[in-house]
C-alpha cells in the first residue's frame, strides 16, 4: 500500500460510520429499524460532531493493520478536519486533512508540503444534508437481505439509552453478502485496491517514493464470511453515540495455509452542535496546488 493511504486515512472514519450505519438501519427489525433510523437521522441532522474511529485487521491473531482517525465536522462553517494514523507491520504513517475556506488541504506526516485543492463539493454537502439512497435501492437491498432484518435486537437501558445489535453467523449471513465480502478480502491483498487516488508529481512514477507494506494474506480458496457483528449505542437524546462492527473471514492461501481474518471497527460520536474543526495557517509553509481529475484518474498539478 503506497503513500496515498493518506486519502484512505482521511476518509475511512467517516466512511466507516456511514457503512455500519447504513448496514444496521437496513437490516434491523421493525422496532429496531424505527429506533435506529430515528437516531441515524437525528445524528445526520446535527450541525457539527466529532467522530473518533479505530479499525484493526488481524490475521490468525496477529495484527496486520491498525488505523485511527479523529474527525471533526461542522456543516454551518462548511469545515472539517481529520487527523489519521495508519500502522502496518513495523511502519506507522500519519496524515492531516483540513477543509476550510472552500479548499481541502492535505499534509502527510513524512512530508513538509501542504497540498491544496479546490473543494468542489456537491450541493447537498454545502447545505449540510447527506443524501439518502433511492427508494428502489432500499427495496432491492431489503429483498436481498430477506429475513435477516428480523434477527436484530434493541434493548432499553436504565438511563434512557438504547443498544441495537445484529449478530449473524453461518447460514444467517445472506449469500450476496458472503459473496461480496469474500471477493473483497480475496482481492485486497493484490495491492491494486489500495492504489486509488494517485499523486502525480510530474514524474513517470505517479506514486510518491515511500511505500507502506501491509502483510495481508491473499486468500484464494474456501473464502467465507463466518460472522458479522454490528452494535450501536443510541443516547437518551436519540442520537448515535457509538458504533461497533466485527467481521470474521476464513480461507486458505495459495500454499494451502488456513487464515482467519478479523476486521474490527469502533467509532465514538460526540461534540454534537459543539464541534469546531481544526484549521491550518498556511502562512510561510510550503504549499502545492493540485487538482482532481475525477474518479480513477488521480491527483495532478
Amino acid at each position: 500500500m503506497r503513500k496515498k493511504w493518506l486519502t484512505v486515512g482521511a476518509g475511512f472514519g467517516i466512511g466507516a460510520v456511514m457503512l455500519v450505519a447504513s448496514g444496521m438501519s437496513a437490516m434491523a427489525s421493525t422496532s429496531g429499524y424505527d429506533a435506529y433510523k430515528t437516531a441515524l437521522n437525528n445524528t445526520k441532522a446535527e450541525k457539527s460532531l466529532t467522530a473518533i474511529a479505530e479499525v484493526t485487521i488481524t490475521d490468525n491473531g496477529a495484527k496486520v493493520l491498525a488505523g485511527t482517525a479523529n474527525i471533526k465536522l461542522n456543516h454551518d462553517l462548511d469545515a472539517g478536519s481529520v487527523a489519521a494514523t495508519i500502522e502496518g507491520g513495523t511502519q506507522t504513517h500519519s496524515a492531516n486533512v483540513y477543509r476550510q475556506d472552500g479548499k481541502v488541504v492535505f499534509k502527510s506526516g513524512d512530508d513538509d508540503v501542504y497540498r491544496v485543492m479546490e473543494h468542489n463539493a456537491p450541493k447537498w454537502q454545502h447545505e449540510g444534508v447527506a443524501p439518502n439512497p433511492p427508494k428502489a435501492v432500499e427495496q432491492v437491498f431489503d429483498a436481498l437481505m430477506g429475513n435477516v432484518r428480523e434477527l436484530a435486537t434493541v434493548e432499553s437501558e436504565a438511563d434512557g439509552s438504547k443498544l441495537a445489535a445484529l449478530h449473524l453467523s453461518g447460514s444467517q449471513i445472506p449469500a450476496v453478502v458472503n459473496a461480496l465480502g469474500s471477493m473483497v478480502v480475496s482481492k485486497a491483498a493484490d495491492g491494486k485496491e489500495w492504489d486509488h487516488g494517485k499523486w502525480n508529481h510530474g514524474k513517470n512514477d505517479a506514486n510518491p517514493p515511500s511505500a507502506m507494506k501491509v502483510d495481508l494474506p491473499k486468500l484464494t480458496d474456501n473464502v467465507q464470511v463466518q460472522t458479522i457483528n454490528l452494535d450501536a449505542k443510541i443516547s437518551p437524546d436519540n442520537v448515535l453515540e457509538q458504533q461497533q462492527a466485527e467481521i470474521k473471514v476464513t480461507g486458505t492461501d495459495e500454499a494451502g495455509k488456513q487464515h482467519v481474518l478479523v476486521i474490527q471497527l469502533h467509532v465514538d460520536l460526540s461534540g454534537f452542535n459543539q464541534t469546531t474543526p481544526e484549521r491550518i495557517d498556511l502562512t510561510g509553509k510550503q504549499t502545492e496546488e493540485i487538482r482532481h481529475d475525477g474518479a480513477g484518474r488521480g491527483w495532478h498539478h
